[in-house]
């Protein structure tokens, strides 16, 4: 049965096809005899280059060749210190694209670290921790929050579940999951709601599924193997060169044997002749000109370095720099997929927020000054709601944190769960709010999951004197819909026509800007009114925006 009709079958048809458990998953014994079978899980790497490849490497280039050429006879004819300056020029090329492709090979070594290190298995009827390279189909995993999927899996069971899928198919947004069976014979792989990659990512929610396929046979595993099946072309530089050598070549030879005959016509020895022909062949090739090159090129190479971009070979350079037009997701999912809050609007005002990633490190700017968020009310109720409506976690060097080292840099940080929940409680935490810290003295007492449908998300919190109040996230206009009230001069109004057209405008506007809008609002309620989500959601007060 291929990979793509897992997602067909019921969770029954799945783990009787792979005659597994799913309570009390596969013996030792019989995952031992499954790994021989499947081997491990792991991604293999059929282009492992050495050192010594790499150097040598360096010296197939033609022009290479020719100024090796040259310098063999120009040692044959005496001139060593021509012989020496040729081989020099040679070595630093060679050394200069050396440095550069081993460079280049550990880079990419570290983008090929996308496989989960351990998997949470239940093995012998009882669950246990194993390296991920030890799975094999018909293994029953189980999957949480933060989480990276250490295989292929067809999900058994799932509670609020969502998979960040980025990584393999380029949308940033997270799937919801669930268990269901799709009858479609044909789908893509974000359509497959029952199923979880490896390399992806658990945002929300936890979940059992039973490995379906491992290593090479996963659909991460298919990608790497037509990586590795793909051959490299020359870029355009390359075949320049090459064209540029053969030609001298040519020309030389052609020099060397009009001089030889001319001068053998003229009465002049044959081997006097042989070895002013082939001087004059030496001197026409242009010995300094591999290195200008490579000089030029390293140059080039160090300024995309500065600039985050990996350039794995130095004619590459050349390649891109002939690029007019460059198109990108503006999401992130072709860098990070980390999402950062730059703009607030509130109480009637646009706040600019400063900061990358997901480092709790910025700050508020009202027209250019900047601005504390503790004491203009608006702002900091809008980021609190952000922070609590909220189900991610930010971590430092994976460990969760609440409000502890915070001018740490940048690179520790990291969030388990949604990329804009996770923005949201960053954006939160640069103000000093922690949802940790506010869950100390307000509890949560009921959560209304955000529904594509709905396009909200909502939380009711008790404070310590006793006030409920739910809390709402969502998109703008849905939020919109639902309000009768907006926080604006710093007091409560009523929502009328002229507001919500600006509030739309100001919607328009960050979204023109590539920016991903959500709205927030709020409201007192009752606690006596818990359990009816519909009257909960109306006759909110609306509170601002987050770009």
């Amino acid at each position: 049965m291929v990979l793509r009709q897992w997602y067909q079958l019921s969770p029954s048809e799945v783990v009787e096809a792979l005659a597994s458990d799913p309570v009390n998953g596969l013996t030792d014994a019989e995952a031992e005899m499954r790994r021989e079978s499947f081997g491990p899980n792991q991604l293999k790497d059929s282009r492992k280059i050495s050192l010594l490849h790499i150097f040598f490497s360096q010296f197939t280039d033609f022009m290479v060749l020719v100024l090796l050429a040259a310098t063999l006879v120009s040692a044959l004819l005496g001139e060593y210190v021509d012989a020496v300056t040729i081989l020099a020029i040679v070595v630093l090329n060679a050394a200069l694209g050396f440095i550069q492709e081993y460079r280049a090979e550990k880079s990419m070594e570290a983008l090929k670290r996308l496989a989960a290190p351990e998997a949470r298995v239940i093995r012998n009827g009882r669950e246990q921790r194993i390296p991920a390279q030890e799975l094999v189909p018909g293994d029953i995993v189980l999957l949480e929050t933060g989480d990276r999927v250490p295989a292929d899996v067809r999900l058994l069971e799932t509670v609020r579940m969502e998979i960040e899928e980025s990584t393999l198919t380029g949308e940033s947004v997270p799937v919801k999951k669930n268990k269901e069976p799709i009858p479609q014979k044909e789908l893509g792989l974000a359509d497959r709601k029952n199923m979880a990659f490896l390399g992806t990512v658990v945002t929300r929610g936890r979940g059992r599924g039973i490995v379906v396929a491992t290593g090479m046979d996963t659909e991460m595993g298919q990608i790497a193997g037509m990586i590795q099946e793909a051959e490299a072309e020359e870029t355009p530089l390359q075949k320049r060169l090459g064209f540029l050598g053969r030609w001298l070549v040519a020309f030389c030879l052609i020099i060397c044997v009009v001089v030889v005959i001319t001068g053998v016509l003229r009465g002049e020895p044959l081997y006097r002749m042989f070895l002013a022909g082939v001087s004059l062949a030496v001197a026409a090739i242009p010995e300094g000109l591999p290195a200008i090159v490579t000089v030029a090129l390293a140059v080039g190479v160090q300024k995309m370095v500065a600039r985050n971009a990996i350039i794995r070979r130095l004619p590459a350079v050349e390649t891109l720099g002939c690029a007019t037009v460059i198109c990108s997701d503006k999401t992130g999912t072709l860098t990070k997929n980390e999402m950062t809050v730059r703009r607030l609007w509130c109480n009637g005002r646009l706040v600019e927020v400063t900061g990358e990633g997901y480092a709790p490190q910025g700050d508020f700017y009202l027209q250019g000054k900047k601005v504390n968020p503790r004491k203009d009310r608006a702002l900091w109720l809008l980021l609190k709601i952000g922070s609590l409506c909220n189900n991610a976690i930010l971590k430092r060097n994976g460990i969760p944190i609440a409000g502890m080292f915070r001018r740490q840099g940048k690179k520790a940080w990291s969030i388990a769960g949604d990329p804009t929940e996770g923005a949201l409680l960053v954006a939160a935490a640069k103000a000093g709010i922690w949802r940790e810290h506010v869950e100390k003295e307000e509890e949560r007492l009921e959560e209304i999951p955000f529904e594509p449908e709905k396009k909200r998300m909502s939380v009711i919190y008790r404070d310590s004197r006793g006030t409920v109040r739910v809390y709402v996230k969502g998109a703008p206009d849905v939020i919109l819909n639902l309000c009768r009230s907006v926080y604006y001069n710093d007091r409560i109004v009523p929502l009328t026509p002229a507001l919500s057209s600006q509030l739309a405008e100001q919607n328009e506007a960050m979204a023109g800007d590539a920016l991903r809008v959500l709205a927030f609002a709020y409201k007192e309620i009752r606690e006596e009114d818990l359990g009816n989500s519909e009257e909960l959601e109306k006759d909110l007060i609306f509170v601002g925006l987050a770009g």
